[in-house]
């Protein structure tokens, strides 16, 4: 009903009765106007009713990817008639021009930051050639159209100009018969009805031409009685079949088409059945004008109809904007708010072009307003989505980067360094966000096998370990079963065996935690031979830090070394505070006797302290010397050392 309204012709309606009274009443006037010239030399309405009721659907366009704009402009050039589908497809190819741009550009931009030299780089116009031949089609349909509308319009301006001599010479010649004039008459005026459009700059002077000989025609028949009698009768037959046709279109149920015919039987009453006889011409006249108002006012009561339709749909579209104008008010929409919404929103786009029409003063802005909301959609979505493609690119670097060192420390065996980075990586990598989806499963498959493969080594460490412990708990029992012959040897060789087994006890390595005794039993074997044996306390300090010293050079083990000289500096900066501190307490003791238990007892911490801060400082002087490097370079752990010294030390 939507179509019919805004197709709807005034079809002589009450605007062009004063026009119809006048045509009738004066049917020869040869001084009728331009417009009826215009109007008389339009095409048959009927041949056009289809092409009224022809309407292309609103599309925003603007929202469609290049294939689907494609698709679209192949269905309009399919299903519509060329010269109705310019606006369409016009808009469509701005449309597409612009995206096929904004995409190249993108194109190249990720060549080049992918290492593309920018003169290497070839557009890919594979799309736009395929649109272009689209496009092409389109156009050269168009201008065949239009060639083939000046061919016949010149081809009926032909007939036209025939016709109109026909006409003169038929009243300009002698009759032959009454009823072969008539007969080339009626004829005349049915192949001139029919002849159909012209080209417009000519149509004013063939019409004016035409009906001045037609108003000829109508005085040479009035000069003959006979003539003008049959010619009366014939017109009134035509009149009668007009008004009766008129009476079926006023229950055509469409009143579109009831309207469309309508103009074409005015049309046909104008050049067909005028004149009539005088008793005759009024009454048939009122009688088609009575039909010609009932069917108007079936158009006014349709209008009235359309009009409520209308104010509806524009209430509808209305919602529709209001509910866009939220989503696009969102001012941070995230990748959750756009998988809900994107339904959403094809849904009252859906709903917007199938609602109908709305009244024309409303309707341009409604559909401005519509299309402008969809365009700011599309556009914030896509922004958010490029720049999520951004940083899920950049997310993609940095798990890449977390799968390398997956792969290059999967066979570490430093095992509790090398726990603690993977567990590092793997918080880092749940962390970092998502990545292109055709990555993420391989990339993540790749990242969980190579931690897997760690972690199960990590987990069957302690067989082997138990293994190693065993061993070495063999080779200490050993050593120390060997201990017992020691008593038999002499100072200096016992001394020396002592100094030999501690090394090489040290040397063994870890043994089960449930057999950590004998390494007490070996302690207690070593103290009772040096009580044997009565070997001084500074000889073994010295044998003590000799076998420490060994220790480290065997282990070659800088880290130990460090941590034991980081701790045993502390130690020192703690005795020296000690110190310091019982030497100010003697302040107290003042008026004390030498003899004070309390001051005896501070000056012996003193003294001890004091001894032990020595022994350190030797012990410390010894190892921080000490190179576990394989050349007998500069010692740079000294050098470091003495760099770094505090003034306090100092």
């Amino acid at each position: 009903m939507s179509t019919e309204l805004d197709n709807l012709h005034n079809a002589e309606g009450n605007e062009n009765n004063e026009n119809i009274v006048n045509a009738e009443n004066a049917a020869t006037n040869s001084n009728q106007s331009e417009n009826t010239f215009d109007e008389l030399n339009a095409e048959n309405s009927k041949n056009h009713q289809e092409n009224d009721e022809i309407h292309i659907p609103e599309e925003d366009y603007d929202s469609l990817d290049l294939e689907k704009l494609i698709v679209k402009a192949k269905n309009l050039l399919s299903d519509y008639p060329v010269y109705l589908i310019s606006d369409a497809m016009n808009h469509i190819r701005e449309s597409f021009n612009k995206k096929f741009d904004e995409a190249e550009t993108d194109r190249k931009q990720k060549f080049l930051d992918e290492g593309g030299e920018e003169l290497s780089y070839q557009p890919d116009n594979s799309i736009k050639t395929k649109f272009n031949s689209l496009y092409h089609d389109y156009k050269t349909k168009l201008s065949s159209h239009y060639k083939d509308i000046e061919q016949k319009e010149q081809i009926n301006l032909d007939k036209r100009l025939q016709i109109i001599e026909e006409l003169k010479e038929l009243y300009t010649t002698p009759i032959e018969s009454i009823g072969s004039f008539f007969k080339k008459f009626r004829n005349i005026k049915e192949r001139w009805h029919e002849a159909g459009k012209i080209p417009k700059s000519k149509a004013g002077d063939v019409f004016r031409t035409y009906f001045h000989h037609l108003d000829n025609t109508h005085d040479f028949i009035r000069m003959n009685k006979e003539l003008e009698e049959l010619d009366y009768a014939h017109n009134l037959e035509q009149r009668k079949a007009i008004i009766g046709r008129a009476e079926e279109l006023v229950t055509e149920p469409s009143v579109q088409k009831a309207l469309n015919e309508l103009q074409y039987l005015h049309k046909l009453w104008k050049e067909q059945a005028e004149p009539v006889a005088e008793e005759f011409r009024e009454t048939t006249w009122q009688e088609f004008k009575a039909i010609t108002q009932k069917i108007h006012t079936r158009k006014a009561e349709l209008f009235e109809k359309i009009k409520e339709e209308q104010q509806a749909n524009l209430e509808k579209k209305q919602f529709i904007i209001a509910e866009l104008k939220k989503i696009v008010s969102v001012t941070t929409p995230d990748h959750s708010f756009w998988q809900n919404n994107v339904k959403k929103i094809e849904q009252l786009r859906e709903e917007f072009f199938s609602t109908g029409r709305t009244p024309k003063e409303f309707s341009s802005e409604t559909w401005g307003s519509f299309k402008d909301l969809l365009h700011d959609i599309n556009t914030k979505k896509n922004t958010f989505y490029k720049d999520l493609k951004k940083i899920q690119q950049e997310n993609l670097k940095k798990k890449n980067d977390l799968l390398e060192i997956a792969k290059s420390n999967k066979d570490s065996e430093d095992w509790d360094v090398a726990l603690n980075l993977y567990k590092k990586i793997q918080n880092e990598w749940k962390n970092i966000g998502h990545v292109p989806r055709k990555y993420s499963d391989k990339l993540w498959n790749e990242f969980r096998e190579n931690c897997n493969y760690f972690f199960d080594k990590y987990k069957q460490r302690n067989s082997k370990t138990n293994e190693e412990w065993i061993e070495n708990l063999e080779k200490k029992q050993a050593l120390l079963s060997e201990l017992d012959s020691l008593s038999e040897l002499s100072k200096d060789e016992a001394l020396n065996k002592i100094n030999e087994y501690s090394i090489r006890w040290n040397s063994i390595g870890k043994v089960p935690r449930e057999n950590m005794d004998i390494n007490k039993e070996f302690n207690q074997s070593i103290k009772k031979l040096i009580k044997q044996f009565d070997i001084q306390k500074n000889v073994i300090d010295e044998m003590q830090l000799n076998i420490k010293v060994e220790n480290y050079k065997q282990a070659k083990d800088d880290r130990r070394l460090d941590e034991d000289l980081r701790k045993m500096k502390k130690q020192m900066q703690d005795l020296e505070h000690e110190v310091v501190q019982l030497e100010n307490n003697l302040s107290f003791f003042s008026n004390a006797k030498q003899d004070n238990p309390l001051l005896q007892n501070t000056l012996n911490n003193i003294e001890s302290k004091k001894i032990k801060l020595e022994e350190l400082k030797q012990t410390y002087s010894k190892l921080i010397n000490l190179d576990l490097s394989d050349t007998s370079a500069t010692n740079t752990k000294a050098q470091s050392e003495n760099v770094n010294k505090p003034e306090t030390e100092e």
